[in-house]
Parts: C-alpha cells; structure tokens; sequence
C-alpha cells in the first residue's frame, strides 16, 4: 500500500484515484477492482455482523444464548486489531473501523451484563399481577461470573490440556514480548546519560519509544495479526460448546454467524486473487495469520449454522406450546392425569402453573 500512485501503469492503464482517495490502494485492473469489491463486501458484512444478535437481545431482554467467554475473546481479538493497526499507522478508516467493532463488542457486554444480573424483571402470575425481581447482589454476580466461567469451560480432559496450552502459548507470547520490551528499555535508560530535569527524561522515554515502533512497526504487526488471529479462531469454542450442552439455539442471531461466514469467505478471496500475490513472493508470508484466522473462523462458524439447523426445531416447540395446558384457578377438585416427568420437574412446574402433558380439571 503505497501513499502515491503513478498516474499510469506500466501497461498504458490509469489508476483509480476515488479509490486511492479512500482506501490507499493503487487500483489498475480488473482483477484488482475484484479485490477491492470483496474488501467493499467483507466490510459491508462487518459491519452489520453483530447488529442482529443486538436486536435480538433487545427483543427477548435476555442473552442466555449467548456465551460469556465467546465475547470476550471477540473482544479481545478486536481490541488486539485496533491496538496492531494504531501502532502500525494504518489508515484511518483502518482505525475508525477496529474501533467501531469495539464499540459494538462493548454495547454486547452491556447487553449481557444488564439483562443478566441488573435487569430488574417481573414475573408475571396467571392472575395478571407483575412480581418485581431484585437483582443479583454483588457478591451474587461475582459468583455468577465464576459459576458462568466454569460451565463454558467444563471440556472433556483431553481438550482442557489441549485448550490450557494454547492459552499458556498465548500468555507465552505476550509475555515475552512486554519482557522484551521491558528489557531494551531498561538497557536503554541505564546507558542515557543523567539529566537534570524530569521534563528531559520524559521526553527521551517518549522519544526513544517513538522510535522504537518505528524501527519495529513490521514485527509488532505481526505480533498483533497472531495473536489477533488465535483470539478469533478459540472464540467460538465456548459457543459452540454452550449450543451442545444446552441442546439448543434459541436466544442466538444465526443471521450474526451467516454474515461472519460471509465477511471471512469473501475477505480470505480477496486476499487470493490479489494481484500481488502473483508477484510478490511474501506475500502470502505475510498474508498467513490473516487467511488461517479468516479460514479457521469459517469452519467454526459453519459448525454453529449447522448447529443451528440441527437444534432449531421449530415444529417439536410448537408441539410443546400446544401440549401445555392452562390453570383454572378457584376449583375445589383437581385431578392430574398422564404425567411423564420425575418429580422435581413436576414440582417446578406445579409451582409455575403448568404442567406437561397434564389438565386441572
């Protein structure tokens, strides 16, 4: 990605220059525009990716489809890229979008939070009178938190060794690189000559940390893009792991997960048949954690759609809706007849005013 295009390519074709004006791409030919179109597509995809499980969440007032640790590591991730493309100096609108992700991860988390632990909801009777109910103290949400953690992570033992060192790679990586930094700092203070004033010192700090990401900008983008990279792709574990013990979909956007699987297939084409990659022999070195995250988030987000058609079942609930059968209250006689559940699933339902399969007469 150049700052200026020459007006005309080596085959006699003018640039773009309304794209160069936006985006900073040199555009020549055909193939190229195919590139560009697919970058239009996938932001156009991202853009709208998360907006649906919003609407979604807002229509129920509820996220219990949603995995906790599903959105923080797409947080993370998402943090990760603005972080990569700030110290990388990237395009503005490079920037402006890591941080509109953000900010629309940012909103999910208050969604949850708020319809989870401080969402003051009622109960509403069969007599129509609404019961307020207090949320969660705060001791009670720490333990929720904790509680919610620990069913997202209840893997079998094979792949909880296989998950701790990938997470313990990742810890690996940051710590390496916050110790290598913190050493090359240290050694650079201690070599400074001392000065008289703090205002001097911060100002040879600032300097010297300017001029590190300068020198390093390329290494620290790469950094970024893996680790960036791993966060995307274990994100959809706790999802895809929460659908199958809860044996269901309900509460999850799957229009989220098609337009991640859009965004992902039309971004890893774009990458593909771009010019450049015929020319440019690293291209696809550099290219890699880009198309691995962009392929490897495909196949987990093709396990959740395919997820989705299996658990959705819409006619065995509404099997289930018509099978409930509504109280009479005021009626001296009640009787209870065919009812197939255990006890503690009666009672809970006895004390709700429905029963499966069951008539008050």
């Amino acid at each position: 990605m150049s700052d200026i295009c020459n007006s005309i390519s080596s085959d006699g074709i003018a640039y773009i220059q309304w794209i160069h004006t936006i985006f900073g791409s040199c555009i020549y030919n055909s193939q190229e525009a195919v590139s560009v179109f697919l970058g239009y597509l996938t932001l156009a995809c991202w853009l709208n990716a998360q907006l649906p499980q919003i609407i979604t969440n807002y229509k129920n007032k509820s996220v219990e489809g949603l995995s906790l640790p599903f959105l923080v590591n797409w947080l993370l991730g998402d943090i990760t890229n603005l972080l990569g493309g700030i110290l990388t100096k990237q395009l503005k609108f490079q920037i402006y979008l890591a941080a509109y992700f953000c900010t629309v991860d940012l909103f999910l988390f208050f969604q949850y939070f708020y319809y989870t632990w401080f969402r003051i909801s009622t109960i509403i009777t069969e007599s129509g009178e609404d019961i307020p109910v207090r949320p969660l103290s705060i001791q009670s949400f720490k333990d929720s938190i904790l509680e919610g953690a620990k069913k997202s992570y209840t893997f079998p033992t094979r792949k909880n060794h296989s998950h701790q060192r990938l997470s313990s790679m990742v810890f690996a990586v940051l710590l390496f690189t916050f110790h290598s930094t913190s050493s090359i700092s240290s050694s650079f203070s201690t070599s400074l000559p001392y000065h008289s004033t703090i205002h001097d010192d911060e100002m040879s700090f600032g300097g010297y940390i300017k001029s590190f990401f300068e020198r390093n900008y390329e290494s620290i983008g790469r950094i970024m893009a893996w680790i960036c990279t791993v966060l995307y792709l274990t994100s959809r574990m706790p999802q895809i792991w929460k659908n199958y013990t809860r044996r269901s979909v309900e509460g999850l956007s799957v229009f989220m997960f098609i337009f991640a699987v859009l965004a992902n297939l039309s971004y890893t084409t774009s990458i593909i048949v771009n010019p450049e990659s015929r020319t440019n022999p690293d291209y696809f070195r550099r290219e890699i954690p880009y198309i691995l995250g962009s392929i490897g988030t495909l196949v987990f987000d093709g396990t959740i759609l395919v997820q989705w058609y299996i658990l959705r079942d819409p006619e065995h609930r509404h099997r289930r809706r018509r099978s409930k059968r509504s109280v009479s209250y005021g009626s001296d006689n009640i009787g209870y007849h065919q009812l197939p559940m255990d006890n503690e699933n009666y009672s809970n339902r006895r004390r709700s005013g429905q029963i499966d399969g069951g008539n008050f007469v």
